[in-house]
């Protein structure tokens, strides 16, 4: 812009010249936040946790034994309750009694205590947004988690929770994550 105001030949005054050199940082600072805006806006569509917020866990003093969780979990764990990406699924490796793939129960009690205000009775959104935040962010052993089941699971599990049934694992797990129930 210098170059054109010296050899144009025409004459300028001072305050044509700044206000082209303001023009000029004004849209560099405009085109700069669309950048960042953009940049941002991937970040936390890959950080995306479907609307959940999560209590503030200390991972050193979580149990990782009870949880079977190694390295890579808690790492990918505590990135899931800052709302920040995560590099790979948290794996659960918590066997039902049946001896299917996982057991969402287990899951289920995990986020109740984690997700602020729990996950008990969701409404359908709610729910279909639960759904797609454990296919996203948890796995069985690397086995995905099966939509047919997760309905029934759930229900099944709001029911038996507000009965009392889990109370016990609700307790071990509470004291596993640190937590006073």
């Amino acid at each position: 812009m210098t170059v054109y105001f010296i050899f144009s030949g025409a004459h300028y005054s001072l305050q044509q010249i700044l206000a082209s050199y303001l023009l000029v940082i004004l849209l560099f600072i405009l085109v700069l936040i669309v950048v960042i805006g953009w940049f941002k806006a991937r970040e936390l569509e890959k950080s995306n946790v479907h609307g959940f917020t999560f209590k503030k866990l200390s991972i050193k003093k979580l149990d990782k034994e009870y949880f079977g969780f190694d390295e890579m979990d808690t790492a990918n764990l505590q990135s899931l309750t800052n709302l920040l990406p995560s590099q790979e699924k948290i794996v659960i490796r918590e066997v039902p009694k049946n001896k299917q793939s996982g057991n969402l129960r287990f899951l289920f009690t995990f986020l109740d205590l984690i997700v602020t205000d729990g996950i008990q009775e969701l409404g359908t959104e709610s729910r279909e947004a639960l759904l797609a935040l454990l296919q996203s962010k948890f796995t069985f052993e690397h086995t995905e988690i099966n939509n047919n089941t997760f309905i029934s699971s759930y229900s099944k599990w709001s029911q038996k929770t507000k009965d009392g049934d889990y109370d016990d694992l609700r307790k071990r797990m509470s004291l596993a994550l640190r937590f006073s129930q």
